[in-house]
């Protein structure tokens, strides 16, 4: 008997283990960190989500900036290293991308890099009837790159990105914003690609997002090594002394871990792409987004 109870209770045990671990959403972060303070706050935001099995952080490239350092790519890459150093998550893939955008013309446009080949091979290792989330914070390069190589993983993969304006009332599409400029082929070749499973926080919804110094220096400052890192971001960047910020990259991260707080429509994409239909987010509640933050990521430093 006592034989019997053993096993069922390691078979229990097994069995919520394994619930546990199909709960979780297991997503890639591609991400232009150096980029601006936004990239940051997003990025430790979704580290510590218990929901989240982040199987990888890649870094992509804003060479195209008119604040472009000699290499966005590994400035960005740099600073991925410091956010998993911080939190001790060295063991999540953090392979660099690609240093510049798509090719113009060519047989092969995409730019292999290890981010693409390892977007391939996670959308490979997606369990069966599952997708594997990639959250592109910045230009899609890496993400188009991917598509480009190995066209098979287009029904693993559902996309998540920051970018495009679009205007609910006029149905126009606007492409004129920072990740997009930064590599206008790979938001093409993403919106070309019919059957890839498509959400897209528009900039003009995002906006809505917005901090203050003083709030995020009376919630960090002081309180955690990285949390005091994140409020001296605010001073360290080459844009440094606003005292507001639109913290863009957090409302695709939050979007996702509470999916209440904001509201998606089909749309048809823009006219100059395939005519498929993705998802567009139409508002968020800021307000909620923010408190669940701060709320999210005091409980968490305190207790580590």
């Amino acid at each position: 008997m006592k034989n019997a109870t053993r096993a069922f209770l390691v078979l229990f045990v097994f069995l919520t283990a394994s619930g546990l671990a199909q709960d979780k959403t297991r997503l890639i972060i591609d991400a232009d960190t150096a980029n601006e303070v936004d990239d940051l706050y997003a990025i430790v935001r979704a580290l510590i989500e218990p929901s989240f099995e982040i199987v990888g952080l890649n870094s992509t490239q804003w060479q195209c900036s008119h604040w472009a350092t000699d290499n966005t790519l590994e400035d960005s890459h740099r600073l991925n290293v410091l956010l998993l150093g911080y939190l001790d998550k060295m063991s999540i893939p953090h392979p660099r991308g690609a240093h510049f955008r798509l090719y113009d013309w060519g047989q092969d446009v995409a730019q292999h890099s290890a981010a693409a080949y390892h977007i391939i091979e996670q959308a490979h290792e997606t369990p069966e009837n599952e997708k594997l989330v990639v959250i592109a914070l910045g230009a899609t390069t890496n993400v188009a790159s991917a598509l480009l190589i190995d066209p098979s993983i287009v029904p693993k993969i559902k996309l998540y990105l920051l970018g495009t304006s679009y205007d609910f009332d006029t149905k126009i599409w606007k492409k004129r914003d920072f990740n997009c400029i930064n590599d206008i082929q790979a938001i093409n070749v993403v919106l070309d690609t019919e059957g890839l499973e498509t959400h897209i926080m528009p900039v003009n919804v995002a906006s809505a997002l917005t901090f203050n110094m003083q709030k995020a220096r009376a919630e960090f400052k002081d309180k955690h090594p990285l949390l005091n890192y994140l409020y001296q971001r605010w001073y360290t960047h080459i844009d440094a002394g606003r005292y507001r910020r639109v913290i863009w990259d957090l409302s695709v991260i939050e979007a996702l871990i509470h999916p209440q707080l904001a509201i998606e429509q089909i749309v048809t994409a823009p006219p100059e792409n395939t005519n498929r239909n993705v998802f567009v987010y139409s508002s968020i509640n800021a307000d909620e987004m923010k408190n669940y933050f701060y709320q999210k990521m005091g409980k968490y430093f305190a207790e580590n």
